[in-house]
């Protein structure tokens, strides 16, 4: 399963919460410098077959059971500093990645 840190949580919440949704989408699509990309989307609807993470009684985030195979283990975490403010993604399946750590392969 995905774990989600403390900070990454805080922030997912507040962006939810600016946006009127509940729920934070979390998965995959082609592309990307290294095969395969993050992506992050307000989601106000779930599909049939989604992941539900629970961060509290209100909010969640989603995976789609496709992306969830690529996720395993995977660590959601939240970092800001003087430059700049990002979530990261610490994926034990990538065995490659970008440089700037938003796309990765498993080959």
């Amino acid at each position: 399963m995905i774990k989600v840190t403390e900070e990454a949580k805080v922030k997912i919440i507040q962006i939810l919460d600016e946006h009127k949704a509940t729920a934070l989408r979390f998965g995959l699509q082609g592309g990307g410098c290294s095969g395969m990309q993050y992506f992050f989307a307000v989601n106000r609807e779930t599909e049939e077959d989604d992941i539900i993470i629970p961060l509290d009684e209100t909010y969640s985030v989603v995976i789609d059971y496709m992306s969830l195979g690529y996720l395993e283990d995977a660590e959601l975490g939240y970092t800001k500093d003087l430059m700049s403010e990002h979530f990261t993604v610490n994926n034990p399946q990538a065995k490659k990645s970008c440089g700037c750590g938003s796309s990765f392969s498993i080959d």
